[in-house]
């Protein structure tokens, strides 16, 4: 939800100072179903049924996702706003392979933000879908989810400081792709040189 409110505040304050709607036809994204097919397999791959049917397979498939992310955002790189969120992917990416695919979380954090069932599979287990307990045996956790912001309640999460530069990242890339400038393409520098006269 949180997520969802701060892209919707980034697309409203780009329409405000002079954004347009049909400025999104400037984007043109390579590899957009290497994106959009890693997105799908992390939903589906953490439902139940998903978590079940891959057991011990699932923090590799989880890392092979965010592999296909990364590397669909370095095709984008020079998108406005794609920088940020690659480095927030990229931090991510480090602490989870530090952790054999799984991000530390702090079910302190947890509980704070009211996940308390959360927590306490966490607890139970030493592990809850993709995240690890954080202990002094897990790697890197300053990296971790254990950030909480105390004022969206019952509405956040527990975040990594990966998580949060990712969320700027997108906020500037749904700011970027509908302005009229050539900061939301991507196009090389041929693409943006005039057409030759016949």
């Amino acid at each position: 939800m949180f997520v969802l409110v701060v892209l919707v505040c980034a697309l409203c304050l780009s329409l405000a100072t002079g954004g347009r709607l049909r400025y999104i036809e400037n984007l043109h994204l390579k590899a957009l179903p290497l994106g959009v097919g890693a997105f799908v397999v992390q939903l589906l791959i953490f439902t139940s049924r998903g978590e079940s049917l891959l057991g011990a397979l699932l923090p590799g498939v989880y890392v092979l996702t965010l592999l296909m992310v990364l590397a669909f955002l370095l095709v984008n790189r020079r998108v406005f706003g794609v920088p940020v969120l690659l480095t927030g992917l990229m931090f991510n990416i480090l602490v989870i392979g530090a952790n054999q695919g799984r991000m530390p979380a702090d079910p302190e954090a947890l509980i704070a933000t009211g996940q308390g069932s959360h927590a306490e599979e966490l607890l139970r287990n030493g592990t809850a879908a993709n995240v690890v307990l954080m202990t002094d045996r897990t790697h890197l956790n300053f990296l971790g989810d254990y950030i909480v912001l105390p004022f969206l309640g019952d509405v956040g999460s527990a975040y990594s400081a990966g998580d949060l530069l990712a969320l700027a990242g997108e906020a500037a890339l749904v700011y970027g792709m509908v302005r009229a400038d050539r900061t939301a393409r991507t196009g090389s520098t041929e693409d943006r040189l005039p057409a030759p006269r016949k």
